[in-house]
């Protein structure tokens, strides 16, 4: 096992980002995490890479050890943030991988800040044009919500927010293994401590707020128009999907190396589901390595 280390370091924002660190070789890889997630779900990743890699995963704000001292508006703050993280580390070339949510939050940064930005992975990613959040009427249709007021007042996510102030492990225990480790699941040593970094979460509502809004395609989303930063992401990307992903489709993997054009190339895994690092690790590493 590596001797991964837990650092924080205060950004200019007045915000604390906590974050974990291996000092390896030359090759540097930055590691964006997901909702209700922290740096810890890459444990198991850090560990795999070869030793060549010095690694940085982040915490990102209201999420894990680092602060939430002012509420997010849309997950471009996020990207901020990770700007400031690497700007105050003095990182200028590096790899940057994001899961889930942190796949927007990367291809924000990416277009924004390509030049840093040596190779995109984007693991079960929010699609080009976001990561809507709906609600059920009487008929069981969905209904799009389109506020954040609409959201936080949705039956489902007023269950979920009173979970994580309650600190109820049981039903988030639920919520994983119904929705993401639907194929595989971790060791119960290692499940206890992700179910304690998922209830840390303070930001649930704005993170579903700021994946509605989301939006860089060149199209109007139901919500918004797409500004077209997908455009801007030139550098080699690979995008990783799980065919039995329950919160990513395969078809918003295909939708989104499409957008993003011909530098894109799309990896669909077999009897996976939206966590590669638990359904496929060795896949996943041999994803990374051989897309250098």
């Amino acid at each position: 096992m590596k001797n991964i280390e837990v650092k924080s370091i205060h950004l200019d924002n007045n915000e604390i980002y906590t974050y974990r660190y291996y000092l390896g070789g030359e090759k540097i890889m930055v590691l964006v995490h997901g909702n209700l997630a922290s740096s810890k779900f890459y444990e198991q990743l850090i560990n795999d890479l070869p030793k060549e890699y010095t690694i940085y995963a982040v915490d990102l704000r209201g999420f894990g050890g680092s602060t939430y001292n002012r509420p997010i508006d849309t997950l471009r703050d996020l990207a901020g943030d990770l700007k400031l993280f690497v700007d105050k580390l003095n990182l200028k070339s590096f790899d940057l991988l994001g899961w889930s949510t942190g796949g927007a939050v990367s291809m924000l940064f990416t277009a924004s800040y390509g030049y840093l930005v040596n190779r995109l992975f984007l693991i079960a990613s929010a699609g080009v044009s976001g990561y809507h959040s709906y609600r059920k009427d009487e008929n069981n249709q969905k209904i799009l919500l389109k506020s954040k007021q609409e959201i936080s007042f949705d039956p489902i996510k007023i269950k979920q927010l009173e979970a994580l102030q309650k600190k109820d492990k049981v039903f988030y225990k639920n919520m994983w293994d119904k929705a993401i480790y639907n194929i595989n699941k971790p060791s119960p040593k290692i499940y206890e401590k992700q179910l304690d970094e998922s209830l840390r979460q303070r930001n649930l509502i704005d993170i579903y707020h700021g994946l509605n809004q989301f939006n860089i395609s060149d199209y109007y989303s139901g919500l918004s128009m797409g500004g077209e930063e997908v455009k801007l992401i030139t550098q080699p990307t690979t995008i990783i999907q799980g065919e039995d992903d329950l919160l990513v489709s395969v078809k918003t993997a295909k939708e989104l190396k499409a957008a993003i054009g011909s530098n894109a190339n799309l990896v669909l895994i077999k009897n996976c589901g939206h966590s590669p690092m638990v359904d496929a690790p060795e896949i996943l590493l041999n994803v990374i390595l051989k897309n250098h």
